[in-house]
């Protein structure tokens, strides 16, 4: 192998056609984070990639350094397809959110296996499953995701008077999670309902497919991304209509 060629493990989190045949591949990895690579002919030949850069797909690839901040991709041998996941529009929405969540909060050009591990484990759970997980999955996964990128929801107590969160609470996105209702403004949210959110976000996600959040909103973690990072996610207008 030429020594400016990397070996590397990824998940395809999306990827841009380009030009008429080529298409750029972005990938969550444990030894590079998030990169993005030109394939070169992916679109105009099956036999080159096949299906392997399909969104979701875990693949090994063989990568050089391009111009700028690209690389070139010049092989990709599927590892692990998620079939199973693929048997439902609503796995396949899942799958979809969580690819473009982690890769969205994942560093780029630095080692990221936390992120990588988080993706991958998401991805085998939703393929594992007979059928879509229940409500605490998602918001659970956003917790974690959140969490590893420096952006912790504070669920377990008020950022004002610094006291644990019971009684009347409201969630806000733009101080990072709940407070006391007489503490300040936000969507009002019940203590149970603040309490799943934090035992998702400390249970492993194949504990959680069969688990069923209290009533409340299970898009708060979702604003609280959105504060963050500055923009929507795509993938949340189709699981919005599921």
């Amino acid at each position: 192998m030429d020594a400016l060629t990397e070996e590397l493990l990824g998940v395809v989190v999306s990827h841009v056609d380009y030009g008429e045949a080529d298409r750029i591949v972005h990938l969550v990895t444990p030894e590079r984070g998030h990169v993005a690579a030109m394939a070169r002919g992916a679109r105009k030949s099956k036999k080159r990639f096949g299906g392997a850069l399909d969104i979701g797909n875990r693949v090994r690839l063989r990568m050089s350094r391009g111009k700028g901040e690209l690389w070139r991709l010049t092989g990709a041998t599927l590892d692990h397809g998620r079939p199973h996941a693929r048997g439902d529009i609503e796995r396949i929405a899942l799958s979809v959110y969580a690819c473009e969540l982690v890769g969205l909060l994942c560093p780029k050009e630095q080692p990221a296996p936390i992120f990588y591990g988080l993706l991958d484990t998401a991805l085998l759970v939703l393929d594992a499953c007979s059928g879509p997980p229940s409500t605490a999955w998602r918001p659970a996964l956003e917790a974690k995701a959140l969490t590893f990128a420096g952006f912790a929801p504070r669920l377990e107590s008020c950022d004002v008077c610094g006291l644990e969160a019971t009684g009347d609470l409201v969630f806000s996105a733009s101080n990072g999670g709940v407070r006391h209702a007489m503490c300040g403004g936000g969507v009002e949210v019940s203590e149970a309902f603040v309490r799943a959110l934090e035992r998702g976000r400390r249970t492993p996600l194949a504990e959680l497919v069969d688990v069923e959040l209290p009533p409340g909103d299970s898009w708060l973690l979702n604003e609280l991304l959105v504060w963050h990072v500055g923009r929507a996610l795509k993938s949340r207008s189709l699981l919005d209509v599921l």
